[in-house]
């Protein structure tokens, strides 16, 4: 996703000036004004990570993504291949090829430092709806989890983060459980994604199930982006499939 609001000015200045040369030419000194724009865009970032210029703004969730992403990766002293992988993947869908090349660089720079994780962590917090917070902690998580297993190290640094963001504690443990193991899983897992006791009553379980899907609706992150809304998706689906595990169980309609 790169500017080009230089190149649309540069046109229709140079057209207003003189009509269709005028537009060749102004799509000619827009196109270099872009390039200059986006070039300094990008050291803009890169500085941001290579300086330790943490100070986030309350409305760039970009570079706040990068750094939460970069300090979940180094959590547990090494970066991984699917790790990068995941991120990658996570970016080429949400801002394009060209955008993620950036990023990626933007990213291997922070990966050298240690993430001041309560100065990004703060800001979102007051300036992000609960939803968005919890559907990017999600995304955390599944960063975590690319290698094939949640280390102590990375599970340390996800509550912390949890915390800061003002995640409540019921709906942590419930992203964790979503992580836990597919089909093999026992229904205790279950129970723990809807955010219940197994000694709940069935009028208990139900009210969690209602609070669950009605916070995690895909319809409340569509302004974060369609790969986060896909996820929120996944996500709902999860909780559904647990209360349907529990009713099971219980033997309750």
């Amino acid at each position: 996703m790169t500017n080009h609001s230089g190149k649309i000015f540069g046109a229709i200045l140079g057209y207003f000036i003189a009509r269709f040369d005028g537009l060749i030419v102004g799509l000619i000194v827009g196109s270099l004004l872009d390039e200059f724009l986006n070039s300094a865009n990008y050291s803009k970032r890169e500085n941001y990570a290579r300086n330790d210029n943490w100070n986030n703004s309350a409305g760039d969730f970009h570079m706040s993504l990068l750094a939460l992403s970069a300090a979940v990766m180094q959590s547990d002293g090494k970066t991984t291949r699917s790790e990068l992988d995941y991120v990658k993947s996570f970016l080429i869908k949400q801002f394009g090829v060209e955008k993620t090349k950036e990023d990626l660089l933007v990213l291997r720079e922070m990966l050298k430092r240690k993430v001041p994780v309560e100065r990004i962590c703060l800001p979102l917090r007051m300036n992000m709806a609960y939803q968005g917070r919890i559907q990017l902690l999600h995304y955390l998580f599944g960063i975590a989890h690319a290698d094939s297993g949640l280390r102590a190290e990375e599970q340390m640094v996800l509550n912390r983060i949890a915390t800061l963001l003002g995640i409540n504690p019921v709906d942590l443990k419930s992203i964790g459980a979503m992580f836990a193991g597919g089909k093999t899983r026992n229904v205790n897992v279950a129970y723990d994604i809807l955010g219940i006791s197994p000694q709940a009553t069935d009028e208990e379980i139900k009210k969690a199930y209602r609070r669950m899907a009605l916070e995690n609706h895909p319809d409340k992150v569509t302004h974060l982006g369609e790969d986060l809304r896909k996820a929120a998706e996944e996500k709902f689906k999860k909780i559904q499939e647990a209360y349907e595990e529990v009713k099971a169980v219980r033997g309750f309609a």
